[in-house]
């Protein structure tokens, strides 16, 4: 009979194929977790091919759904009553989120979220941070530095006091705002991540309106629900 909750990391990929491989094995590396699924969010490329020799799981999605709604998929497929979500493209940086999980363990805190240092290049001009960072604050009371950060601990419990996520982008927002106000605890941990960056070309600007979009979709809806 095991003494520690089953930990289940859930990675969400679109067209990762040169990365997820370096994830998946750094994530191997991180005694806490259990067992490891990906979910392809209907990627062009051999995503789905390159993770499976080295993840528990994959979940191929016939179309691109969007971020929340493959985190969503992994949720429901996963055995664990902790998880632990992280993004595909944090490569071998992946074995660092072992960090989030124990306090998870421990009761300290029902959610963890890692806090990246700051960005190696000049990327956009912080206005999604800076949206989602006012509108956790202004919802809740309560400021989230990484409020956007992909990697967290959850347990399965606050999880399932979210009911449904929001899709794509929004999702780190809906589920610190829902923990928040279903009167659960944040615990933010900084760690020495990086992943793939935007730059200040049109792709990356393209990239950022659609977060900052998503994220204040998000935010209007959270705004028309009851506390």
């Amino acid at each position: 009979m095991r003494d520690t909750p089953l930990v289940s990391a859930i990675i969400p990929a679109f067209d990762e194929e040169e990365r997820i491989e370096r994830t998946l094995r750094a994530l191997q590396q991180v005694r806490e977790v259990d067992e490891i699924i990906v979910v392809d969010d209907g990627s062009r490329d051999q995503t789905a091919q390159k993770a499976e020799p080295l993840a528990d799981r994959v979940i191929r999605l016939p179309q691109n759904g969007g971020k929340g709604a493959a985190l969503s998929k992994g949720f429901d497929v996963a055995a664990g009553t902790v998880f632990l979500f992280v993004d595909a493209d944090l490569a071998g940086h992946a074995r660092l989120c072992g960090a989030l999980v124990g306090p998870v363990l421990k009761g300290e805190a029902d959610m963890t979220i890692a806090s990246f240092p700051a960005a190696r290049r000049k990327g956009g001009f912080g206005l999604v941070k800076k949206l989602a960072r006012y509108g956790v604050r202004r919802l809740t009371g309560t400021h989230v530095e990484a409020a956007l950060s992909g990697q967290r601990a959850v347990t399965r419990e606050l999880m399932e006091s979210l009911g449904a996520v929001s899709d794509g982008f929004g999702i780190e927002v809906g589920m610190t705002v829902g923990a928040l106000r279903n009167g659960f605890t944040l615990k933010e941990i900084p760690l020495p991540l990086s992943h793939r960056e935007t730059g200040r070309d049109w792709r990356g600007f393209i990239h950022r309106g659609k977060q900052f979009a998503a994220i204040l979709g998000t935010l209007i809806r959270l705004w028309r629900q009851p506390a």
